[in-house]
């Protein structure tokens, strides 16, 4: 796995994960321009096909890190702020850009909503908390879980 503190020098994570979530916001910005703009059904099937595979991916990933995380809870102290919004769990620069790049999705989605139609981007944000969770599981730095107490409330050792 990647340290949490690798990045490239523009501050950019340098991971599979930040160019996933980079090619699949662009995917969904291309295809929402085109869906908008166009007024065709293979565009509005096109942007079916791409909001759709998002979700699904992204709700997939989701449920990988989840379950990822679920089994690190074992030996680190997991809170769901770390988990989904990286707060205190990633370092700025990693943070700011995935956070970046699901609020862009999220704007995306509302600015889709009154051009397209149907708006199938409302459900491509899955797609970037999904991406968040699985970085924030496999690579996010948490606190060590505390021993469990003992037999008469004494702390016994790992």
């Amino acid at each position: 796995m990647t340290e949490p503190t690798r990045e490239r020098a523009v501050g950019v994570p340098a991971d599979w994960l930040a160019r996933l979530d980079a090619l699949g916001t662009l995917g969904f910005l291309v295809v929402t321009v085109v869906a908008a703009v166009v007024d065709a059904d293979g565009a509005a099937l096109a942007n079916l096909v791409v909001c759709a595979a998002l979700f699904v991916v992204g709700s997939a990933i989701w449920a990988w890190g989840f379950v990822l995380a679920a089994a690190r809870s074992r030996e680190a102290v997991i809170d769901l702020a770390g988990l989904f919004y990286l707060t205190g769990s990633a370092p700025r620069s990693v943070r700011r850009y995935f956070l970046g790049l699901w609020f862009l999705q999220i704007a995306i989605a509302v600015a889709a909503i009154p051009v397209t139609s149907p708006p199938f981007g409302v459900m491509v944000p899955v797609f970037g908390i999904g991406i968040i969770t699985l970085w924030a599981a496999g690579r996010g730095t948490f606190p060590e879980r505390p021993p469990e107490p003992g037999p008469r409330g004494r702390r016994s050792a790992p």
